[in-house]
């Protein structure tokens, strides 16, 4: 490796003032605008850039200095190729009288600036490749002499601390920034619960914490959080040697609950920070409240089913029985009672006996509960009584919260699906069925799905089905029944729970 040269002893003065001025900023925008600039004021260059080089080892960021890009006519942005790439593909100092005679050269847009001499510098330190520092056009001479290449690679060397003190400080500012967007996700999933437009805020808050330009909720069925492919930014109108952008998935307990693209205009150069790593964590986060608010449902369910069941022993056990009582002990006085108070006595034991008719159906409403909350028993009985007929058990998968099922909606839910597996026994010939049930509170959606013969298209109506599709518009939802393209047929029924 070449001994690098030393700056004589009046440089030097200018180098350390130069130091000084490029390592004393933690905003990578401004460390990078200081480097390219202070450069070409040291060795007096007209022209100068600094590109940083990514983990794919292109070159993408270039800062420049005397060139005004809001003027310049050449809109498209360097690539790295010709004399550029060499410093990529051998990092070590390039410097020549003439850029256009050396032989990689790929020559100058028609519009370029004239620029002859050359001098470029690698910018690194710990081992790693920072970027490069170009410098062209040396103004008091034809080229750039040793004493400027010794200044420009110290000056380099300074950089490079300068550039990776930045980028751990923007790197450390970003993962504070996704820590504070998963502790207000979560915040917000626990104080306000979960409503029909929760995951279009969340997505608005979480753009406004990380610093995204652009934020959109999407389908993702088969997706996991993950960068965003050029196709996808070029989809959404950006541009992907530009910008980036990330797919946020989040799912809990193998239910697909919410996916979000967020994107960056400039974040190929802005955003360093391993931003797949920080949305998984957030989306752990999220998916850790979600699976503690439904805990605690079912909890408070439970809760509530003890409760009835306790009242209901209650009113068994001690209220049937002293009125069972308190009826024997008026009927044994009815010999020793005048002939007209005994029509009265009557009344009253009738009256009894009819009020521990209606506590013993309160009692019967109580331990068989409310449809809505002993739904996943149903759900579960119904497959089980439903596969002889069917010749297989049905999978039901059953997934939110019911708790904001009223009674006839959770009904109509059992009355769906008992019709739809009538339907597979009597027509279908299948042996798979499958039924998933999404709950939230906008709405229910239903979809049951068989692998047997399909649905006959010639048969313009069935009694069952008209039956689920009446109950589906009944509540301002829709039912659609359609045969499958790999065999069998699908049912789905939505409706609103309001």
């Amino acid at each position: 490796m070449p001994e690098r040269l030393l700056p004589t002893a009046d440089p030097i003065r200018r180098v350390l003032d130069a130091v000084a001025q490029v390592t004393g900023e933690l905003e990578l925008e401004s460390v990078l605008d200081n480097i390219v600039r202070t450069a070409c004021e040291l060795v007096g260059a007209r022209y100068g850039a600094l590109g940083i080089v990514d983990t794919a080892g292109e070159l993408h960021g270039l800062i420049f200095h005397g060139v005004d890009a809001s003027k310049c006519p050449i809109r498209e942005t360097p690539h790295g190729r010709g004399i550029l790439r060499l410093l990529i593909d051998d990092p070590r100092p390039i410097r020549m009288a003439k850029m256009t005679d050396h032989p990689v050269s790929v020559g100058m847009p028609a519009a370029h600036k004239h620029m002859e001499s050359f001098l470029g510098v690698p910018v690194q330190g710990r081992g790693k490749v920072f970027g490069n520092l170009y410098l062209t056009e040396k103004i008091a001479a034809n080229e750039f002499s040793d004493e400027d290449l010794a200044i420009t690679q110290s000056l380099a060397a300074a950089a490079s601390i300068a550039i990776d003190n930045a980028q751990l400080f923007q790197a450390a500012t970003a993962r504070e920034r996704w820590l504070q967007a998963g502790v207000d996700a979560v915040d917000i999933i626990e104080k306000e619960g979960w409503t029909p437009d929760v995951w279009q805020r969340l997505s608005q808050h979480l753009r406004s914490v990380v610093g995204a330009d652009l934020v959109r909720l999407r389908d993702a069925p088969d997706e996991s959080t993950r960068l965003l492919t050029d196709d996808e930014l070029s989809a959404w109108g950006l541009i992907p040697a530009r910008d980036t952008g990330l797919l946020l998935v989040i799912e809990a307990g193998g239910e697909r609950l919410c996916a979000m693209e967020l994107a960056w205009r400039g974040g190929k150069d802005t955003v360093r920070d391993p931003i797949v790593e920080q949305g998984r964590s957030l989306a752990d986060r999220v998916a850790g409240a979600w699976l503690l608010g439904r805990r605690r449902a079912e909890l408070e369910r439970l809760a509530v089913l003890e409760d009835r069941d306790r009242i209901a022993r209650d009113l068994h056990d001690v209220v049937i029985q002293r009125l069972f009582a308190t009826g024997l002990s008026v009927q044994a006085t009815l010999g020793s009672l005048p002939a007209a108070a005994q029509p009265r006595i009557n009344r009253v034991v009738d009256d009894l006996d009819e009020t521990i008719k209606q506590i013993r159906r309160t009692i019967f409403e109580l331990q068989t509960g409310p449809v809505a909350l002993t739904l996943p028993a149903q759900l579960n009985a119904l497959a089980n009584d439903s596969a002889t007929a069917m010749g297989h058990t049905a999978q039901i998968e059953l997934h939110g919260d019911i708790s904001c099922l009223s009674d006839e909606l959770a009904a109509d839910i059992l009355t769906v699906l008992r019709e739809c597996f009538a339907n597979v026994a009597r027509h279908a010939h299948a042996d798979v069925t499958t039924a998933r049930i999404g709950v939230d509170p906008s709405g229910v959606r239903i979809t049951v799905q068989d692998n047997g013969v399909g649905i006959d298209q010639t048969v313009s109506r069935r009694s069952g089905l008209a039956n689920i599709r009446d109950r589906a518009v009944a509540r301002g939802g829709s039912c659609k029944v359609e045969p499958r393209p790999e065999g069998g047929t699908r049912v789905d029924w939505q409706a609103p729970t309001g």
